[in-house]
C-alpha cells in the first residue's frame, strides 16, 4: 500500500473522544466554565453595605422623631404645674405667697426656674424667699419667711416702722407710738423708703441695731423696751417700760448684756425701782452678767 493509501484509510478511521491514559487513571477533555468577574462582585458587596447603611440610617431617624415627638407631649401634658405648697408663711394666706411668686397653674415645671421667682419675690418686701423645690411632674414647693414689724422710728415727722434687719415696712403720718414697739433714735439716717432697707450714714448704727433687736427678739424681751438710742454704735443705750435706763457699751457680747438686764429688772421690780441706770457694758456671758451688772439709783 503507498504512502497516500495508508493515509486516507487513517483519516477514515474514527476518532477517540476521550484520550485514555496508561494505567488505572482516565482523563476527559471537558469545557472550563467561565468565573464571575471580580470587580462585578465588590460593586454588589458595596451597594448592598450601602443599602443597609441608609436602612439603619431611617430607623433611627424614625426613633429620634418618635422620642422628640414624646417630649413634646410630656411638656406638654405631664410636666405642667397643678399644686404649690406655701411653707413659713404665719400672716399672709398661701395664695397672697403664690400671687407674689408669679407661679400660675398649667405652667410648664422644666421652665420655671428658681432665680425667676426669687426676683419677683423680692418686689414684695414683706416677704423673705427662702428657696424653692420641684416635685415632678407637677408640685412646688416654695419656703418663705414674712418680715415682722420690731420697731419703729421717727423721721422729718413721720413715723416708720422697721424690721430687724432695717427694712422700711410701713409709713404713717402720725406722731403716735405704737405700744409694745420700741422706737430707734439717734439715727443719722439719709434716706427712708418703704420696700426699701435703712439708709444711714453710719453703717455701724445699722449693725448694732441689728444685734440689739436679734436678742430682743430671742429672749422675748422686745415688749419691755420703750426706746434704743443709738446715737453712739460705742455705748448703746436702751429704757424699759419701768423707766430703767440700760447701758449696753458696744453691739459686742449682746446676747448676755441683754441677758443680764432681763435677769436684774426681775431683781429691781421686786425692789420697787423704776428708775436709774444699769450698766451691763462689761458683761460678756449670761453667766458673768449679775456680778459684772452695776445699777446705780437715780437718787
Amino acid at each position: 500500500m503507498s504512502k497516500r493509501s495508508r493515509r486516507q484509510a487513517e483519516q477514515q478511521q474514527p476518532q477517540p473522544a476521550a484520550f485514555e491514559a496508561y494505567g488505572e487513571y482516565q482523563y476527559q477533555c471537558q469545557p472550563q466554565e467561565e468565573q464571575p468577574s471580580t470587580v462585578a462582585a465588590l460593586q454588589r458587596a458595596q451597594k448592598a453595605h450601602a443599602q443597609r447603611k441608609t436602612h439603619l440610617f431611617f430607623r433611627f431617624l424614625v426613633l429620634l422623631t418618635l422620642v422628640t415627638v414624646g417630649v413634646v407631649v410630656a411638656q406638654q401634658t405631664i410636666f405642667r404645674l397643678e399644686t404649690v405648697y406655701v411653707i413659713g408663711n404665719e400672716e399672709k394666706t398661701p395664695q397672697q405667697v403664690v400671687i407674689a411668686s408669679g407661679l400660675a397653674r398649667g405652667q410648664n415645671m422644666l421652665n420655671i426656674e428658681e432665680t425667676d421667682v426669687a426676683r419677683r419675690m423680692a418686689e414684695d418686701h414683706t416677704l423673705i424667699f427662702k428657696g424653692m423645690q420641684k416635685e415632678y411632674p407637677s408640685t412646688i414647693y416654695l419656703y418663705v419667711e414674712e418680715r415682722k414689724t420690731v420697731a419703729t422710728m421717727q423721721w422729718l415727722g413721720m413715723l416708720y416702722t422697721l424690721d430687724g434687719q432695717g427694712m422700711v415696712m410701713h409709713m404713717e403720718n402720725s406722731s403716735i407710738l405704737p405700744s409694745g414697739l420700741p422706737v430707734v433714735t439717734g439715727f443719722k439716717a439719709s434716706s427712708v423708703t418703704v420696700g426699701q432697707p435703712l439708709g444711714l450714714r453710719d453703717m455701724r448704727q445699722l449693725e448694732a441695731y441689728q444685734a440689739v433687736l436679734y436678742e430682743l427678739e430671742q429672749q422675748i424681751y422686745a415688749d419691755q423696751v420703750s426706746e434704743i438710742n443709738l446715737a453712739d454704735p460705742e455705748n448703746i443705750y436702751l429704757v424699759t417700760v419701768e423707766g430703767v435706763t440700760a447701758r449696753l457699751g458696744d453691739a459686742q457680747w449682746m446676747e448676755g448684756k441683754i441677758g443680764a438686764v432681763k435677769t436684774c429688772m426681775g431683781y429691781l421690780r421686786q425692789l420697787g425701782k423704776v428708775d436709774g441706770v444699769l450698766d451691763v457694758a462689761d458683761v460678756t456671758d449670761l453667766a458673768s452678767g449679775e456680778n459684772e451688772a452695776k445699777y446705780m439709783p437715780e437718787h
